[in-house]
């Protein structure tokens, strides 16, 4: 990872600590960048609200490093749906926009391979940014020769001990994955003296099901009416997993194994990428007129 004292004399490669010579010099020899999106939101009582982020970004600076590739700055813009104090929600579809700006700008200046490490797996947010990054191909010019990667950061590592055990074990949320790789990333960010789980049955409820923090309201209970969803009221932590499970030797590893897996996943993309578009199977969604 980069050290603080290293930005000084080469800040590559984290875009935002370099100049615009520097990325211009960067333009000249390769077209691809890394572009981390993580969230703010609640993380329970021993992580921080940017774990999300965090996550996205350390691992990004990691990859860009091992493959010489430029990173951009993370993108915080996300919707959580959560609503405990410190979490910031921008709607899904204010998301999308700025998602696409983002990328329109950066294509303007050269950028033709973006790689999208997606490190919130909100529900929401997911539908809405895959619908966005489709809409931008279909309509817009700018991307003609332009490809875009969504890679989200649990298909990567090892099924052993990374995301694959998690998502078996139900770890989904500030649990013992997320907390190891903060411990790993980031240690002075993490509060394991604070650590608190909400009270059963919402602890489990949770486990169960990541959108189980929610509960449906309607005025008329009748499946035309529309419900509404929001945070349920007595959840004060929104910890869904273990985290006293949490190591940093362990957060160590699963990093290793994400970058090494990431890195060669855009390296093969690299390799094969030519700017031209070709056709591809594709199955329509099944009509829903239920």
């Amino acid at each position: 990872m980069p050290a603080t004292s290293k930005f000084q004399d080469n800040p590559f490669p984290v875009m935002e600590r370099m100049t615009v010579k520097l990325v211009r010099d960067y333009l000249a020899r390769k077209q691809a960048i890394i572009v981390p999106i993580g969230v703010i939101e609640q993380h329970g009582y021993h992580l921080p609200l940017k774990t999300d982020a965090l996550i996205a970004e350390r691992l990004g600076w990691l990859i860009g490093e091992r493959l010489d590739m430029l990173v951009a700055p993370v993108i915080y813009t996300s919707f959580s749906g959560g609503g405990l104090p410190g979490t910031i929600n921008i709607s899904p579809a204010v998301m999308s926009l700025v998602l696409s700006d983002t990328l329109l700008s950066l294509a303007s200046q050269g950028f033709r391979n973006f790689y999208l490490l997606l490190c919130h797996g909100g529900s929401e947010n997911d539908r809405a940014l895959n619908d966005a990054l489709k809409l931008l191909l279909r309509t817009n010019p700018a991307f003609a020769k332009v490809m875009i990667a969504l890679m989200p950061v649990w298909k990567f590592g090892s099924d052993q001990n990374g995301f694959g055990k998690a998502i078996r074990e139900h770890d989904w949320h500030a649990g013992w994955l997320e907390t190891s790789l903060i411990m790993a990333l980031a240690p002075d960010w993490v509060r394991m003296q604070d650590l608190a789980l909400d009270p059963e049955p919402l602890l489990s409820m949770q486990i169960e099901h990541p959108d189980n923090y929610q509960h449906a309201e309607k005025i008329v209970d009748d499946a035309m009416v529309v419900a509404r969803h929001g945070q349920r009221p007595e959840i004060k932590v929104g910890v869904m997993g273990h985290p006293e499970s949490a190591s940093p030797e362990l957060g160590r590893k699963i990093v290793e194994d994400i970058v090494r897996d990431a890195a060669k996943k855009i390296a093969e993309l690299e390799a094969k990428a030519d700017g031209i578009y070709k056709e591809v199977s594709w199955t329509p969604d099944p009509i829903l007129l239920t």
